[in-house]
């Protein structure tokens, strides 16, 4: 049996349809296969759905993989495929975009599977499955009502009516009784029209009406509409006949999606004032559930053999929708509003509640949620834009929340709380897609706008204060968020206390924007004040610490203190996946710590975490660019000057693409790139690169900052190297001054610069003692002193925080 995934049970009705199962059969070697109405029945009910299930059950075994797509909706779309990358062994990307794209590429290649079929049910918008089409051995089947695909995307293929033999068949498969001739005379009101019998067929078998009398009640409608349309209307008529709430509850569920609609959907609304037939069956479970087994009965829906969940097709949906009074039409979408309103988990970012998103997220576009005007609805529409957010779904995220921020800012104004909590959102999910000054530039209205309505304390305007630090970061003004970061902390502790959690979130990024600045002893004292805090509300290995201890072993670096990282490294648990962001972050601190102390294992350990940030983030993200970084120096330690100058030339020119050619990463990247110039013996170049990039970071971060000393280190043996002693020695004891002051005396640093100073003086007592302090600093035996063994320069590398 092949793995399967979504795929709808098989109709034991199915009837006929051979020699277009054969056509399917045959045109799937040839490339993507689209089903679609036949010209003279463009409303659709010609069965196309039934045809792609029978033929993925028909033709199972030739398959090892069949995996069905609901298509109607692009987040539904992407959600599927999401899951098909589990199945497939797809490394999950932080972004689900890089994600699908490595699902497409796997299949394309027919790993693991080589033969297999995928289903796109109603892609009614050939652009949105595009993207998403593979390539290679397997089969492609899309079902759709839109005639706008072309022969270059996939091969049309119109599913007619029945054939007049198929039509009868099938009505006396549903009832054994019926005479051949009577099936004929009620197949030719019907015009054969698939879904026009089977709702015959399901009305006859529910109400035992004979063929004369449904004859009969069919002629009385006739005039007034197509068979089809007829053909629905007795079969919500005798469904209304039998229970009154049956129709009612059907009625609901043409506010909602094709998407699968649960029971425990339907319940919530047991809550909401209801019509006192639809009360007795919504509030009880049992009756619930016997009412979804009529409406199945009666051919008005699909319900899934647990009798968990209904499916009603999108035609019998409009067919009810037409019925509808304008105050009927808006009583019932208020109703199914507050209904799914009730059915939010809260909490979007719990992957433990993603599973009832799922259900409700299908379901925004036709019940227009966005127009609903109870604050709950609106809450509920922001919850699914952090859901997708929350999941990695930064498109879908982002354009549900500008959807959402366009209609409520026309509805509501642009000051309103929930017009501004949609920008909010939508900034995030601008930020995640690349669009960072976009971000930015939404960020600072809203935060402006907040200040003036609900002022400077209101929690929503620190929150989006706070994501405003998040973009100075990126953009490279690490003092500005540090200002700004400080003001919302004191403004959190003095309104929700120093351990509330969103103050701790905040105490976590000034601790962040200190360390970008070079306040490691700064940054240590807010982490550790974080970290006892975290402590007490969570348990170890929790998210939270994690970063929190990722973050203080990025202090204790940059103070020079490796051992002390190391311990809070090692305390950190392994609760988290190996791709999460902090328990990458705390990889990448543990390879530089291992240089740092000489350990032979850092490369290894470099070259992991590089591994996996690529595959979960991509090449361009700052966080593998990092780590890209951080392997180099580690490669270069280990004697692989080539791979080492390879993935800094690399990453400089992605910082270069994705933060700027002034961003103090991108100087900091080149500084380190100078340095493998420098160690390959071309220390012209590696000097006209370094003059460059010290420039640039005492502008952007000052002379006395990290980045910028490690900067000026190197630049100052270049400066000896190609016979500019007087200049070299300058900048070197410039150099060592600024480090003494802002480092101390015993940081390694600090005396790197003291031995490279004495070997541009030659003065072997100076020498001396600063070998002294490197055994102080590394103990016996460090690579360090093969280094200074050999007379030469030693560098001071810069390793990059997280921004």
């Amino acid at each position: 049996m092949p793995n399967r995934g979504g795929l709808p049970p098989r109709n034991p009705r199915f009837v006929g349809r051979d020699d277009l199962l054969t056509r399917v059969r045959g045109l799937l070697g040839d490339g993507p296969v689209v089903l679609l109405p036949s010209p003279e029945q463009e409303l659709g009910g010609t069965g196309r759905t039934q045809l792609a299930i029978e033929y993925a059950h028909r033709h199972a075994d030739a398959y090892d993989l069949i995996w069905w797509i609901p298509a109607e909706q692009t987040a539904g779309t992407r959600a599927s495929l999401a899951g098909l990358a589990q199945r497939l062994g797809v490394p999950e990307a932080r972004d689900l975009n890089r994600t699908l794209g490595a699902v497409r590429d796997a299949l394309s290649r027919g790993e693991p599977y080589r033969n297999w079929l995928i289903v796109f049910e109603n892609a009614n918008r050939p652009e949105d499955i595009t993207p998403y089409l593979p390539s290679g051995a397997g089969h492609v089947l899309v079902t759709s009502r839109d005639p706008r695909w072309t022969a270059e995307v996939a091969q049309a293929l119109p599913v007619p009516v029945f054939s007049r033999a198929d039509s009868v068949d099938l009505l006396r498969s549903r009832g054994p009784e019926l005479s051949a001739a009577d099936a004929d005379r009620i197949a030719d009101r019907l015009d054969d029209v698939p879904m026009a019998l089977d709702l015959a067929a399901a009305v006859r078998d529910a109400t035992g009406r004979s063929a004369a009398a449904y004859l009969s009640d069919f002629d009385r409608r006739a005039a007034e509409a197509t068979p089809i349309r007829v053909a629905w209307g007795l079969a919500a008529e005798a469904l209304g006949a039998g229970v009154p709430g049956d129709r009612m509850l059907l009625e609901l569920c043409t506010f909602l999606a094709s998407a699968p609609i649960s029971w425990r959907l339907l319940w919530a609304a047991r809550t909401l004032p209801l019509e006192p037939e639809l009360a007795g069956i919504v509030r009880v479970e049992r009756r619930l559930r016997a009412a979804m087994r009529r409406i199945s009965r009666y051919g008005l829906a699909e319900l899934d053999p647990a009798g968990e969940r209904l499916t009603v097709h999108p035609l019998i949906r409009g067919m009810f929708g037409q019925e509808l009074s304008p105050e009927r039409h808006e009583a019932l979408q208020r109703t199914v509003r507050g209904m799914l309103a009730a059915a939010d988990p809260g909490d979007p970012d719990d992957p433990a509640g993603w599973y009832r998103y799922a259900e409700l997220a299908p379901h925004l576009i036709q019940s227009d949620l966005l127009g609903g005007d109870a604050e709950e609805v609106r809450q509920l529409v922001v919850n699914c834009v952090r859901y997708h957010f929350a999941r990695g779904d930064y498109d879908s995220s982002r354009d549900l929340a500008g959807s959402a921020a366009a209609r409520w800012r026309d509805a509501l104004g642009e000051s309103a709380e929930q017009t501004l909590l949609a920008s909010f959102h939508l900034a995030n999910a601008l930020r995640a897609v690349g669009r960072t000054a976009d971000a930015r530039n939404l960020n600072l209205q809203t935060l402006r706008t907040q200040r003036e309505v609900a002022g400077a304390d209101d929690e929503a305007t620190l929150t989006t204060a706070n994501s405003v630090g998040g973009d100075l970061r990126i953009q490279g003004h690490f003092g500005q968020a540090r200002q700004l970061d400080a003001d919302n902390l004191v403004r959190y502790r003095r309104l929700f206390g120093e351990g509330y959690p969103t103050a701790l979130r905040c105490a976590n990024n000034l601790a962040a924007d200190l360390r970008l600045l070079g306040d490691f002893r700064g940054a240590r004292v807010l982490d550790e004040q974080v970290l006892r805090h975290r402590q007490a509300i969570f348990v170890d290995g929790h998210p939270e610490i994690v970063a929190t201890r990722a973050g203080l072993a990025f202090d204790l670096f940059g103070l020079g203190d490796y051992a002390g990282a190391a311990e809070v490294l090692a305390a950190r648990g392994a609760d988290l996946p190996e791709d999460h962001i902090f328990a990458l972050w705390a990889g990448r601190a543990a390879a530089m710590v291992a240089r740092r102390r000489g350990d032979p294992s850092a490369r290894a350990l470099a070259e992991a975490n590089l591994r996996v940030c690529r595959q979960r983030f991509g090449e361009l993200s700052v966080d593998t660019l990092a780590a890209a970084v951080s392997a180099a120096h580690c490669a270069r330690a280990d004697g692989d000057l080539d791979h080492a100058h390879e993935l800094l030339e690399r990453a400089v020119t992605r910082y270069h693409a994705v933060l700027g050619d002034e961003h103090p990463f991108t100087l900091a990247a080149s500084a380190g790139l100078a340095g493998m110039i420098r160690a390959a013996g071309r220390h012209a170049e590696a000097r006209t690169i370094g003059e460059e990039v010290l420039g640039g970071l005492r502008r952007s971060v000052g002379a006395d900052h990290p980045f910028a000393l490690g900067c000026a280190n190197g630049l100052a043996a270049d400066l000896a190297a190609v016979g500019r002693a007087q200049q070299a020695r300058e900048l070197a004891a410039d150099t060592l001054r600024r480090s003494r002051a802002v480092r101390g005396p015993d940081h390694p640093d600090t005396v790197a610069c003291s031995w490279n100073l004495a070997l541009t003086g030659g003065d072997d007592a100076a020498r001396q003692q600063a070998l002294d302090a490197f055994t102080k600093a590394y103990g016996d035996g460090h690579p360090v002193f093969r280094v200074t063994a050999a007379g030469h320069a030693v560098e001071t590398e810069i390793d990059l925080p997280p921004l």
